[in-house]
């Protein structure tokens, strides 16, 4: 030792060099909070995302709502801002084509062909006909309600999607695109509207954002606590700068490791400042403690001196090691989990327990030796030991009475523990990260807004695939899927919306049949050229409100064989010999009325008015809404099989002319399709609940021609959710095992593992009990805390174990087991209460 001590000057010089190295790469830190990367490669939910990626590119995309609560969205003034702020944020880096109130597609028809165009026309100048005929299409097309316009018209949403992989939205220059985002909107609609802005990239952002807000404030918050602490305990100097800057040290170096080694910090990893700060100056405490009680007034030579810090050293240097190896066993668990940040932590964490640790002995007894001995003032000799041994008798007296209760003591570990088990079966296991953030900070709010008003900030996608076209454009095999869409948005107040390949060719279906008769295209039911139904196809007055005409038109009671006029009598009915629609011509009674919306209801009586008008307009066929639908009956469209309703799909993609790439792989010939379900879902548990559901429902729906997939970021963060538990398990069993196995080695002794472990064991209980009882939620943040415990409180447990066994053997005779428990406390209480 003497020769490793022989150049302090040479062993503080080389440190600060390695300080400095290490300083120097932390600008090149990066932070990472994106879910994706979190997740290992080959986790199934991962490898779904990267291939439905592959198959129908990028889905990253971030939510804006606009809330007008004492105005319509449809003013024109507003609606104009909406178009500069899409055109401001499609220059931005990464945007691609924002889907807004003003630019989404419209499918429309003009004669035999199908257009695809803007839903607001070029050249929009906010006239009340160009706001009308705004109104017209939207009302004319489900997919816009719920999606870009709420129910109320006091709202509405913009999506922007950003064109990078999921892997890679976390980046910092795509964070900085986000914030820009969403801080534009915040600006351009000061005046306009309350703006909401969420989506998990965004939610992600702004988790980065708060990190360095945080490390701003808590690590001077830290230090100055610790230097207050230290200053309270030593009241010296030394007792202050040496302990503090070792923790200063041992942070440097494995943050500055860290982009040597290519990783990100994430939110996990950003807490390392401040749990070093409490795990490493526990071994500088314990060595400048121990110091200062062997050198309280003394008045020592250089070389005395010299052999005193040696022999501190080599009395404190095994219960230091053996803190600092079974803290590093509490991080090392870290790195056996397969959630990635966890294990980065793991990494980065036991790098800097080493780091203090070796700066403990090293850097302190260095500094120590280049200052040289410093004789007390006689005031301070007077003063200093007298406080210092009241202190300390305190503390041992206070213990001492606990001990005398042991039996006590004993029974009371033992309900706490009971408990503590019980208590731990009410913990909750999710990763809400929505749930990081206060309630009522913007962030929480806006996601709140978007589920109750739109279809929610929660995706999944549901794929179908197959090994050909036919068998993937089969009307079985898309009428199902049509119809879990239909179903679920119905039945299951969690799904909001629900947009995919088939609306696209529902609406192609309808916009191409829209003056046909609603009851079918057979040859003894002729396109219609008159308006002998009282509409024209989609104008204001097509119902005949407001005029003389009322309800001057009928509607059908089942199919094309069963039609009922609704009680007309012959003379209003048009007779058609093959059973088509009968027209009425004139105004319907008020029985008439009635028997016709009871028809129009199906017999619901829950049904509001909104879906009643609806399915008037659909048994009228008011601009084609009869025909919004997937072709599956070859009869209603005068054809004959299944196949020949898949021709009539396949023309349907050539009119669409390559507008239908965002939900198939192909836009001719496509073997895979998708639709994207928004979920009002918040973590695990009710988005299991849904997918569970659909998944249910797909088994038993879908022909076994087709593949049927669920993916997503939802599905990603119920992956996260399941890795969590498992990686729970390990790094508890990982760490006491290890905390077990090093004690009992290095006391040769299974009852000294023992009597070290079950406190700990019991610790983790108690946390997760209360953590069950507060309604904290076991996520990724908070999935570290019980090896936290093994590795940080194993350390008061070894120290006063150490204490114990020391004045054990140095007992004199006479000395009972009282006495040695009381010097046992004496000696190591102070350091184990300051360090706690």
């Amino acid at each position: 030792m003497e020769k490793f001590f022989k150049h302090p000057k040479v062993m503080t010089a080389l440190i600060a060099a390695i300080t400095l190295f290490f300083a120097l790469q932390l600008p090149r830190i990066e932070l990472d909070n994106n879910n994706f990367r979190f997740l290992p490669e080959d986790v199934p939910a991962r490898l779904i995302s990267d291939h439905l990626e592959e198959t129908f590119g990028n889905s990253v995309s971030i939510m804006v709502g606009l809330e007008r609560p004492s105005g319509s969205v449809f003013e024109p003034a507003f609606l104009t801002r909406i178009q500069d702020y899409v055109r401001r944020i499609e220059e931005l880096e990464f945007v691609g084509d924002v889907s807004s109130i003003m630019t989404m597609d419209y499918i429309t028809a003009r004669g035999d062909a199908i257009l695809v165009t803007d839903l607001v026309d070029e050249g929009f100048a906010g006239t009340p006909e160009e706001i009308a005929e705004l109104k017209r299409r939207i009302a004319s097309w489900d997919i816009y309600d719920g999606a870009i316009v709420s129910e109320d018209l006091s709202a509405t949403q913009i999506l922007i999607p950003i064109d990078v992989p999921q892997a890679d939205a976390g980046r910092p220059e795509v964070v900085a695109t986000l914030i820009r985002a969403r801080d534009t909107a915040r600006e351009m609609f000061a005046d306009f509207a309350t703006v909401y802005v969420t989506g998990t990239p965004v939610i992600s952002a702004t988790i980065t954002e708060s990190m360095i807000h945080d490390v701003i404030l808590l690590v001077p918050l830290v230090a100055l606590v610790l230097i207050g602490v230290l200053f309270f305990t030593f009241r010296r100097a030394s007792g202050v700068i040496l302990p503090l800057l070792t923790v200063v040290i041992a942070v440097i170096w494995p943050m500055g490791l860290t982009p040597l080694l290519g990783m990100k910090l994430s939110l996990i990893a950003v807490m390392m400042p401040m749990i070093l700060a409490a795990v490493g100056s526990a071994y500088g405490i314990h060595v400048v403690t121990h110091y200062i009680e062997e050198t309280k007034g003394k008045t020592l030579s250089a070389e005395e001196h010299r052999a005193l810090i040696f022999a501190v050293i080599r009395k404190i240097i095994k219960p230091v090691f053996l803190a600092a190896l079974t803290t590093l066993a509490g991080f090392l668990s870290f790195c056996f989990t397969p959630i990635v940040p966890i294990r980065e932590f793991g990494i980065i964490s036991s790098v800097g327990v080493m780091s203090a640790f070796v700066l403990s002995v090293t850097l302190i007894p260095a500094c120590y030796l280049i200052r040289g001995p410093r004789p007390e003032k006689a005031k301070r000799k007077k003063t200093a030991g007298p406080r210092s041994n009241k202190l300390e008798t305190i503390i041992a007296g206070g213990f001492l009475s606990v001990v005398e209760h042991r039996r006590l003591v004993l029974v009371i570990t033992i309900i706490v523990a009971g408990f503590a088990v019980w208590g731990s079966t009410k913990l909750i296991i999710d990763n809400v990260t929505v749930e990081f953030f206060k309630e009522n900070t913007d962030i929480a709010r806006s996601d709140r807004f978007i589920r109750e008003k739109f279809g929610g900030s929660k995706l999944v996608s549901i794929a179908l695939e197959a090994d050909t076209t036919e068998a993937l454009l089969d009307p079985k095999a898309l009428g199902a899927m049509d119809d879990l869409a239909s179903t679920f948005m119905e039945r299951n107040p969690l799904v909001g919306k629900i947009v995919g390949f088939p609306d696209m060719i529902k609406r192609i279906n309808q916009v191409f049949n829209a003056d046909e008769n609603p009851l079918g295209l057979g040859p003894a039911d002729p396109r219609q050229d008159d308006d002998s139904f009282g509409f024209a196809g989609g104008g204001e007055d097509a119902f005949g409100f407001g005029g003389d005409d009322a309800f001057g038109f009928g509607f059908d009671d089942g199919g094309p064989e069963e039609f009922s006029a609704a009680a007309a009598g012959p003379d209003t009915a048009i007779e058609n010999a093959a059973g088509n629609a009968a027209l009425l011509a004139a105004p319907l009674s008020t029985g008439e009325l009635l028997a016709m919306l009871d028809t129009a209801s199906g017999g619901r009586s829950d049904m509001n008015a909104k879906d009643l008008v609806r399915s008037l307009m659909r048994q009228a066929n008011y601009d084609g809404l009869a025909y919004y639908e997937i072709p599956r009956d070859p009869a209603r469209y005068g054809k004959t099989s299944d196949a020949e309703l898949e021709g009539i799909i396949a023309n349907y993609l050539a009119l669409l002319s390559g507008d239908n790439t965002d939900y198939s792989n192909d836009p001719m010939e496509p073997t895979a399709i998708q639709s994207t379900v928004q979920l009002r879902t918040l973590g695990r548990n009710d988005t299991m609940e849904v997918v569970n559901a659909i998944t249910t429902h797909a088994k038993d729906v879908f022909p076994e021609t087709v593949r049927f997939t669920l993916g997503g970021g939802s599905m990603l963060d119920v992956a996260l959710t399941d890795l969590m538990t498992e990686s729970q398990l390990i790094t508890i069993v990982f760490s006491v095992l290890m905390v077990f196995v090093i004690i009992a080695m290095s006391n040769r002794s299974l009852a000294a593992g023992l009597i070290c472990g079950v406190p700990i064991v019991i610790a983790i209980f108690c946390n997760f009990a209360v953590m069950g009882a507060l309604g904290i939620k076991l996520n990724i943040a908070t999935a570290i805390i019980a090896s936290l415990i093994v590795g940080i409180g194993i350390d008061y447990t070894i120290h006063f174990m150490d204490a114990f066994k020391f004045e054990y053997h140095a007992r004199k005779e006479g000395d009972d087991e009282k006495e040695v428990l009381r010097r046992a406390f004496q000696s190591s209480g102070k350091a184990i209460i300051t360090n706690a």
